[in-house]
């Protein structure tokens, strides 16, 4: 398998959290070649239970392997992980983080704008040595955003939406 084969995965598990009334994001963890733990979604923001899949992903595999098989894994996810992610990621000990939507993509679906932000470099001030590859079938992986919270919604829906509510907010502001 390769990065696309991994990244789709990704989106499998994406759209299922988003069936099940999720946002939709997956996360697989890769060592030498073979898939050791995967996670969905599974937040509530009205029971306030912060469950992204790369932080799902962490706590299934947090005191099971070895800090070296860490080291030397991949941890792949269908979307740019959320800092609080990224802090859960480097506490494992990856060192390689591999996204289908970069975070400049996503953005299109949030009501705020892009700002860039070296997370790696960052990291690197902490002394935590990670790269980060995004945008891996970014395309396909927009599409799967489409079934946010159970419902599906055409990407080019979504993405107007929040064009409109970013349009208010500067003629409000």
């Amino acid at each position: 398998m390769n990065n696309e084969d991994y990244i789709r995965k990704c989106y499998e598990l994406a759209v299922s959290a988003g069936k099940k009334g999720h946002e939709s994001f997956g996360a697989i963890l890769v060592y030498d070649g073979k898939i050791l733990e995967e996670a969905e979604n599974t937040a509530d923001f009205e029971r306030k239970i912060f469950g992204h899949a790369e932080f799902n992903l962490v706590h299934k595999c947090a005191n099971k392997y070895s800090d070296n098989v860490l080291a030397e894994s991949v941890l792949y996810t269908s979307c740019a992980p959320c800092e609080r992610c990224l802090g859960a990621i480097a506490s494992l000990g990856v060192h390689k983080v591999v996204c289908g939507v970069s975070y400049k993509e996503f953005c299109k679906l949030l009501p705020f704008d892009y700002k860039e932000l070296d997370r790696e470099g960052l990291l690197k001030q902490l002394g935590i040595d990670m790269t980060i590859t995004e945008s891996v079938l970014e395309d396909e992986g927009m599409h799967v955003f489409e079934w946010w919270g159970g419902e599906y919604h055409p990407l080019e829906d979504l993405i107007a939406e929040m064009d409109e509510v970013k349009r208010n907010r500067i003629l409000k502001g």
